[in-house]
């Protein structure tokens, strides 16, 4: 297996991940502001990760704009990590957000269905995920360390959710701060890469 983890981390929590993906999978680290398309065409096996921030994979777009180019002929992996993952609409939003393609406009392995010579509304509409298996892994969150315009979101989104008895536990985040990375989450994604290549 010749592969390659790349991440984008603003605060450190995604870096974490990536090191231990990387240490356990034998890859080379590549940081995301550093990492072109060209960066990755030695390797069969790609990993990306990178900080959720409202609902997006910071810097996802290296792999799903570039689907197309090559790389859905690669083994390609992602994960996002944040700290209201846990939320099982949270996550379906996120892959939405991230790996939802219009059906017909965007999606260039439809091309040659006989609904894609004359599709109805609601097909053109439907959204259609990219085939990239994704993770979502549990974050950080230090108020002390936020940037200047992240401090502004948060006070934004703060006063979003301080309505919702639901939203408490996250609240509780954003107000005292959490650590809940774990290295253990790691599990499925080293697994999945590593599956079927063990004598490559």
């Amino acid at each position: 297996m010749n592969a390659v983890v790349v991440y984008y981390s603003r605060y450190g929590a995604t870096e974490k991940y990536a090191r231990w993906i990387a240490e356990e999978l034998g890859a080379d680290l590549i940081p995301a502001g550093k990492c072109r398309l060209r960066d990755l065409e030695p390797y069969d096996t790609i990993v990306y990760g990178g900080g959720i921030y409202s609902g997006g994979i910071r810097g996802v777009e290296l792999i799903t704009k570039n689907w197309y180019k090559g790389l859905s002929e690669k083994r390609v992996f992602c994960f996002g990590v944040g700290i209201t993952i846990e939320e099982e609409a949270n996550r379906k939003q996120a892959m939405e957000i991230n790996f939802g393609k219009r059906f017909v406009t965007d999606a260039e392995e439809d091309k040659g269905r006989p609904e894609a010579a004359d599709p109805g509304l609601k097909e053109l509409f439907r959204v259609k995920l990219l085939p990239i298996p994704c993770w979502f892994l549990p974050g950080a969150f230090d108020p002390s360390s936020l940037r200047r315009f992240d401090k502004g979101v948060m006070k934004l989104v703060r006063k979003m959710m301080a309505d919702d008895p639901a939203n408490a536990k996250i609240l509780e985040y954003i107000d005292r701060g959490c650590d809940l990375v774990d290295k253990s989450r790691i599990g499925e994604i080293v697994a999945a890469a590593k599956d079927g290549c063990e004598d490559k």
